[in-house]
């Protein structure tokens, strides 16, 4: 016999988008692409749903809730780029993108959010999620599920961190180890 979860989270990165190629977009509204509902379709999971406010995450998490209520958190949104958004990544500048990657966590993208702040945010969002222990879904961003998989894995979150594709999903199954949920990772395709 198999040792049984004691809750399991489903994380969500929202389905492709449309028409932002190339672009910076961050917190900037974009529509989700036609034929979004197929990857909807195969996510799955139990309990609560928990979405970004972002329009992209919300459409998605209504969808899959299936009718029940969302819980909207503003700690879900994508990290904000400032005056960045809604550029093309080849129109910034140079030298802002390698004063970006001199100081990765404390600079701020076009004026907006570090990436210490998104982590800190992301983090107490976490926290909240896993007192409750509880099965639920999360649909999400890049950013934040880059984060909330580094917290998963219990180790601290390095830049070169992949986010899941649009549209995916990653499956955690948490286990009660001696008062300390530990989390085994089931990527969905």
């Amino acid at each position: 016999m198999g040792l049984e979860p004691s809750f399991s989270v489903l994380l969500a990165r929202h389905p492709p988008v449309l028409g932002a190629e190339g672009q910076c977009y961050g917190r900037r509204d974009v529509p989700l692409a036609p034929g979004w509902e197929r990857f909807v379709t195969r996510w799955g999971g139990q309990g609560a749903v928990y979405a970004s406010p972002a329009q992209r995450c919300q459409h998605a998490a209504a969808f899959l809730a299936g009718g029940a209520p969302v819980q909207t958190d503003a700690r879900l949104l994508e990290m904000d780029f400032g005056a960045w958004e809604g550029q093309n990544w080849s129109a910034i500048p140079r030298e802002a993108l390698d004063d970006w990657a001199a100081d990765p966590f404390g600079y701020q993208p076009g004026g907006g959010e570090n990436i210490e702040a998104l982590i800190a945010r992301v983090t107490a969002f976490w926290r909240d999620l896993l007192s409750r222990a509880e099965n639920c879904r999360v649909v999400t961003h890049g950013g934040p599920l880059r984060v909330m998989r580094a917290l998963a894995e219990n180790r601290a979150f390095q830049i070169e961190d992949p986010a899941p594709p649009q549209g995916e999903t990653i499956l955690l199954h948490f286990f009660n180890n001696n008062g300390a949920f530990v989390a085994q990772n089931h990527p969905l395709r």
